[in-house]
């Protein structure tokens, strides 16, 4: 059952576009009549599946420690959302600021894994030929 587990988590971090499907699927149980809530918590709850698969995407592809590369992503992000709730607010909410931070996060961390995973193609492809 423990090996079951382990393979269904790494599943879901190494497919995170397979996991939203999935995840889509389940909670549109509970959300019947609002899709754009249904869609929103499904990225919600996907964007640490994103992370987690550029973090190890990258660090397959440079073996060196990327975790710096990471957490320097992160803060620029919050450091944007900060920036951008200030322009238009003129006063930050910390609550209204986590969502934006978590949902910039998210597309920012689909279209890097995207990049992640083709590039990660091509080297392996040309390392291969060569």
């Amino acid at each position: 059952m423990e090996k079951f587990f382990i393979f269904f988590i790494s599943l879901l971090i190494e497919f995170p576009i397979f996991s939203t499907i999935f995840i889509y699927m389940f909670l549109k149980l509970f959300f019947k009549n609002n899709k754009r809530k249904l869609l929103l918590f499904t990225l919600d709850l996907s964007t640490i599946l994103y992370i987690s698969s550029f973090y190890f995407v990258l660090n397959m592809i440079f073996p060196t420690a990327t975790g710096w590369i990471l957490i320097n992503l992160l803060l620029v992000i919050l450091f944007i959302s900060i920036i951008l709730q200030w322009k238009a607010k003129r006063d930050i909410r910390f609550t209204k600021l986590l969502i934006g931070f978590w949902r910039m996060s998210c597309i920012l961390f689909i279209i890097l894994h995207c990049i992640t995973v083709l590039a990660g193609l091509v080297l392996k492809i040309t390392e291969y030929n060569a």
